[in-house]
């Protein structure tokens, strides 16, 4: 049947939701989640038994292209004109007719086709005007309209080809709006005068689903959200594609229902995510490797009152967290990217109910060592939970990579340098010699304290496990060794004992 998901692709889930454009009431839509995209279907009654005997027919007409038709419509109180139109000057062909709805205006005239070029709109030459151009005329006509047509056989490829731009619109020339983007090879074909010596055989009107919008997963997103604020949708959602562009907002009857189709669709997105990371990891240096990526929201603005949401995609990968617009389809963009921190130089934090800056509940603040700080946002505590889990296994990784840091210090006024060595520990170095003057594991740390300026006092476990050394260090870069040493004991703990650093993660939660 024309417009079904090939049966190669497994269906996740199938039901009947509302899509809506922001200007009508919802339009009734079937919806398939497969395990690669969310599919919207329209009921749409077609004419033929299959599409493929319906071209091959088309095809085998007698028409004289070159012979102007005038065809009288009178505009109908339900359905305009009963027409969907494509093409235009911005297109370099003419205002093409790409649709024509059973039983309405233009199906009712019997002289009208798919594939006719609209010449003229009450005598007025339309023939180089743009898609805009002709869509006013036909809406600032009076309820009789004169279209002068002519059939144009080339625009069979044009019509029936997917648009470039899958996005949700209205199709149907009522005299408010004609936009017709979406036009595929499913629409109702309404033939051209054929030949007597060429009968159409088997044709009969059906009732089908055709796709009227495709949303790939990989790198999609999910909100409940309404657009740049903290407010929810009531029973509804909006699913965007990876190119941020292609979206559709998807109502439902309620709560329940909202709920179970936000969960299987973030669980197919995240496994769409994984199969991508997947393959991006199996052609990446060790360096480079993906741990984990997707969408988030990050707040824009300092008080309740004036602020805003922005989608961001981040990803962490390798030793770095990137911060982008949209996400990365070439390596380019992930040199050209903005906004990308060391891992081992930020921290995370999950905020609690009474720390929250709004009405969005799942939240966690990112404070770099230089002092900047950003706030991001998901949808569920599972998501929260699963980023919270990725950035530290990320930053463990970060760790593992860059090996050892170095810090300046100054130690009983003497200049030193302080080294992090994940295998080693901490090592103080007279900064003129290189002599070392002091060692400690990192399983000899007991405690620390600072001033919150430039001072900061080390306990260690002495060797003999008899009392406690206390190292005191000044540092120009404080917050960047505090993020560090926690970064780098994280890491140590979590080499020697992953349980216990789970539990932890499962505690901040």
């Amino acid at each position: 049947m024309a417009g079904e998901t090939p049966q190669s692709v497994e269906v996740v889930k199938v039901g009947f939701l509302g899509l809506s454009d922001g200007k009508r009431e919802p339009e009734i839509v079937r919806v398939q989640l497969t395990s690669d995209s969310l599919v919207l279907q329209r009921e749409e009654t077609v004419y033929g038994n299959s599409l493929a005997a319906i071209s091959s027919q088309v095809n085998n007409f007698d028409i004289d292209s070159n012979r102007e038709r005038s065809v009288i419509l009178r505009r109908q109180k339900s359905g305009g004109l009963g027409l969907s139109i494509k093409g235009g000057a911005e297109h370099n062909i003419p205002v093409l007719i790409s649709r024509i709805f059973k039983d309405q205006a233009a199906d009712q005239t019997g002289q009208l086709f798919v594939g006719d070029a609209i010449i003229k709109v009450n005598g007025v030459n339309v023939e180089h005007s743009t898609h805009d151009d002709v869509v006013q005329h036909l809406k600032n006509s009076p309820d009789d309209v004169k279209l002068t047509v002519r059939y144009y056989r080339a625009a069979t490829p044009y019509l029936r080809a997917p648009a470039k731009r899958s996005r949700y619109s209205s199709e149907t020339c009522n005299g408010n709006a004609t936009v017709a983007e979406n036009d595929t090879s499913n629409s109702e074909w309404k033939t051209p005068p054929r030949s007597p010596t060429v009968p159409l055989t088997g044709g009969r009107y059906e009732k089908r689903w055709t796709n009227i919008l495709t949303i790939p997963l990989a790198m999609a997103a999910l909100t409940k959200y309404q657009t740049g604020t903290d407010k929810l949708r009531p029973n509804s959602f909006e699913v965007w594609g990876g190119d941020g562009v292609t979206s559709a907002v998807l109502h439902c009857n309620d709560v329940t229902e909202v709920s179970d189709w936000c969960r299987v669709i973030t669980t197919a997105i995240a496994a769409a995510n994984a199969t991508f990371i997947k393959i991006s990891n199996d052609t990446a240096s060790p360096l480079h490797q993906i741990t984990h990526m997707g969408w988030m929201s990050e707040r824009i603005g300092a008080s309740k009152s004036f602020q805003n949401w922005k989608p961001r995609f981040v990803a962490l990968r390798g030793e770095d967290m990137f911060i982008m617009d949209t996400p990365p389809v070439s390596q380019r963009d992930w040199v050209r990217c903005d906004r990308m921190y060391k891992l081992h130089e930020l921290m995370c934090k999950m905020n609690r109910d009474q720390e929250v800056l709004d009405d969005r509940l799942y939240c966690l603040g990112v404070q770099l060592s230089t002092g900047e700080s950003c706030y991001l946002s998901v949808e569920t505590k599972e998501e929260l939970t699963l980023w919270l889990g990725a950035i530290q296994t990320a930053t463990h990784h970060a760790v593992r990579i860059i090996g050892r840091k170095t810090f300046g210090v100054s130690w009983q006024r003497r200049l030193s340098a302080l080294t992090l060595d994940f295998t080693s520990g901490f090592t103080l170095y007279d900064g003129e010699n290189k002599t070392v003057l002091w060692t400690y594991k990192f399983s000899q740390l007991k405690g620390s304290s600072d001033d919150n300026k430039s001072k900061i006092k080390l306990l260690f476990q002495s060797p003999n496990l008899r009392h406690i050394e206390t190292q005191e260090l000044e540092c120009p870069s404080l917050q960047a060794l505090l993020f560090s040493m926690h970064a780098f004991l994280s890491a140590k703990l979590a080499a020697v004992d992953p349980m216990f650093v789970r539990s932890l993660a499962n505690m901040a939660v």
